[in-house]
């Protein structure tokens, strides 16, 4: 069956209003934060380190971010984020779509139901003795995009029988396509021990995750060298829009466990969990220049103390696993890790509170204003600051205390940098305009400079389509305001023949002349093709009467996809693009490493003056997402988990960086 579902319901209707050939709003089901390259491939030869011992449990709370685990997973093209799961059981899961490692889309996913992203465990030692095993974990459809799978869609769960060298499917979901438009029932299909089928249903699916429990009891299975794989089966529909083929069929997974002697009645886990740490400070923004806060009293009352004038609010979920009422403490840390002279961490009391069983709540807690205003230096420009919470004083299972521990903590870093967003950072959707008349669209985002300042550079979060689809000449523009929309009267800024340098990332395009702002203005792009555009939209935040387009050309008017999500295009005023320029600028002291290329361990050359703790050690990919952070507790820095590639390390005392090198893991 065709499919026709790159846009939300709200697209649809409105597109049945209009003329065929009027330019059209689209709204592309997406999720594009960059994949690191997937792992050494299942079939490749594994010695006896790498086979597990019972337990195996993931809940993807690991701070490795994008990449699983890779001591306990032996391949993967999923993706572990925190952004794309709705009402996570923990914080972390790990998203199935159809993009590759490379985050780019699979050329055979086609109008045939076909494999796509995959998740295999690595060798597990079990024994014919092994009584009562069992693997659980939980899952969702959808999840936090515009595109439920259909029924032809499936997501596979597959045993590996090591004597028999043999992948045996044991269980599968898919939705129930049939019923309603709100999809509110999932299929599942057991095939082993024997088969049989079951049908959840309730709210819609995609708000919630399903709890699967499979037995592994047969002979086969039960041998050293047992595996299991996460296979999502995918159809993608065809369209003759430049930049609008991207990704669907989107799969959430979380709290995978196996172990033996368990029973089929016991797939919940006595544990409480970070289910979503805290995900901004400031009220409406994301991100903003620090200085703007800092010197605007406006703002600071605008975006960043909560109504009550008490202090700064944070919002974090925390989610009760376990089959009984009970009690737990938070505690909270703040710690300023870019523009502080010589900051400590500074700590803070949550108080015990007590959550219902398998149950998600929301708390709030208010951080001290002035520890926000005056821990920076005064002449500080880039500002961050990690705000952790912290769980404790609960009981959880003692046979997986190691593994549960790790989604105790949650840590939200806010950044004050040279720019405003809305966004945080990942793109859900993708969206774009297209059709006949769309040669000379619109789309712009709303801002307000709370200084007078300079506006050096625009940064545009340029999604990855088939076939560099989405790669297409564009004017970009800064406009003033008028009565509440762009002013075509006022175009502050408009430079033609600009195009998509990279994808899956922000592209940052320097303006050839200064634009200076205060209050209100726009910034955007007008097109130069009837193609589309394909530009990140973020879900995790819905600003309302931010978003314009002109379909036509001439006329403004809000998107029917504005309050829905943030359309990601960043006004900057600062001249850093990015964190790898500006490790190549700090005057920091270069740090010496070796060996480089390094495989396992990396040794730092610390000059004396680094040589006295306490140093925190942070590592950052090619694309400027942090992967590794910790306490620097000697000169050796293990890199086994990293995948192959460039990455830079940043050294600071106090939050102040003071060292820095980069290195290639081979």
């Amino acid at each position: 069956m065709m499919k026709h579902r790159y846009t939300g319901a709200l697209l649809l209707a409105l597109t049945a209003l209009l003329p065929a050939a009027a330019a059209q709003e689209a709204l592309q089901n997406l999720f594009v934060r960059p994949k690191a390259a997937a792992l050494a491939p299942y079939a490749a030869p594994l010695n006896s380190s790498d086979t597990l011992s019972l337990p195996f449990f993931d809940d993807f709370s690991q701070p490795l971010r994008s990449l699983p685990d890779p001591g306990k997973w032996a391949d993967s093209t999923a993706l572990v984020n925190d952004s794309y799961g709705v009402n996570p059981p923990t914080k972390g899961v790990a998203t199935f779509d159809v993009m590759d490692g490379s985050g780019r889309v699979y050329r055979h996913v086609n109008g045939t139901s076909a494999g796509a992203d995959t998740l295999t465990s690595r060798p597990i030692r079990l024994s014919p003795a092994d009584a009562g095993v069992y693997l659980s974990f939980a899952c969702q459809p959808k999840g936090m995009s515009d595109d439920m799978p259909e029924n032809t869609d499936s997501l596979t769960l597959q045993l590996y029988a090591p004597e028999l060298d043999k992948w045996i499917s044991a269980w599968q979901a898919s939705p129930d396509t049939f019923r309603t438009d709100t999809v509110k029932a999932l299929k599942e299909k057991y095939f082993l021990p024997t088969p049989r089928e079951k049908v959840s249903s309730g709210r819609d699916i995609s708000t919630q995750f399903f709890k699967v429990m499979v037995e592994v009891s047969d002979a086969k299975f039960l041998q050293p060298g047992f595996r299991f794989r996460f296979i999502n089966y995918a159809t993608r529909s065809s369209t003759d829009v430049a930049g609008r083929l991207s990704t669907c069929d989107i799969w959430n997974v979380d709290l995978v466990y196996l172990n033996k002697n368990r029973t089929a009645a016991d797939a919940i886990l006595t544990d409480v969990a970070i289910a979503r740490p805290a995900q901004k400070l400031l009220k409406e923004y994301y991100a903003m220049p620090w200085q703007h806060l800092k010197r605007s009293t406006t703002a600071q009352r605008e975006q960043l103390v909560n109504a009550a004038g008490t202090g700064v609010a944070i919002a974090y979920s925390v989610g009760n696993l376990g089959a009984n009422p009970t009690g737990f403490r938070t505690d909270f840390e703040l710690l300023c890790v870019e523009g502080a002279a010589a900051a400590q961490p500074k700590r803070y009391s949550g108080g015990a509170n007590n959550i219902q069983a398998d149950t998600a709540r929301t708390y709030t807690f208010n951080l001290p204003l002035n520890d926000f205003l005056n821990t920076p230096q005064a002449n500080a420009d880039s500002v961050a600051f990690d705000v952790t919470s912290i769980l404790s004083d609960y009981t959880v299972d003692a046979g997986l205390l190691a593994e549960l521990r790790t989604n105790d903590t949650g840590t939200f870093r806010q950044e004050f940098y040279g720019y405003y967003a809305y966004d945080d950072g990942s793109a859900e959707n993708g969206f774009g305009i297209f059709g006949a008349n769309a040669a000379n669209a619109k789309a712009a985002v709303k801002y307000f400079s709370y200084l007078r300042d300079t506006l050096s550079g625009i940064y545009i979060y340029f999604n990855s389509t088939q076939d560099s689809g989405n790669v297409q000449p564009f004017r970009l523009a800064v406009w003033g305001d008028k009565g509440g929309l762009p002013d075509d009267d006022n175009v502050l800024y408009l430079e033609s023949n600009r195009k998509p340098d990279s994808l899956n990332t922000f592209v940052y395009y320097k303006l050839e002349r200064p634009v200076v702002v205060e209050g209100t203005f726009y910034v955007g792009w007008v097109q130069q093709a009837a193609a589309m555009l394909n530009v990140g939209f973020d879900r995790n935040n819905s600003p309302a009467g931010k978003m314009f387009v002109s379909t036509n050309g001439y006329t403004w008017q809000r998107s029917v996809y504005d309050g829905q999500g943030a359309l990601m295009v960043r006004p900057s005023f600062a001249r850093r693009a990015d964190y790898a320029n500006a490790v190549a600028r700090n005057a920091a002291s270069r740090v010496g490493v070796y060996p480089n290329p390094a495989h396992d361990e990396l040794t730092l050359r610390l000059p004396n003056d680094l040589r006295q703790a306490p140093l925190q050690l942070e590592i950052f990919d090619l694309l400027g997402q942090r992967v590794r952070y910790e306490a620097l507790t000697s000169d050796a820095v293990n890199v086994s988990r990293l995948p192959q590639g460039a990455y830079f390390i940043r050294l600071s005392r106090w939050g102040k960086e003071v060292g820095h090198a980069k290195f290639v893991k081979r």
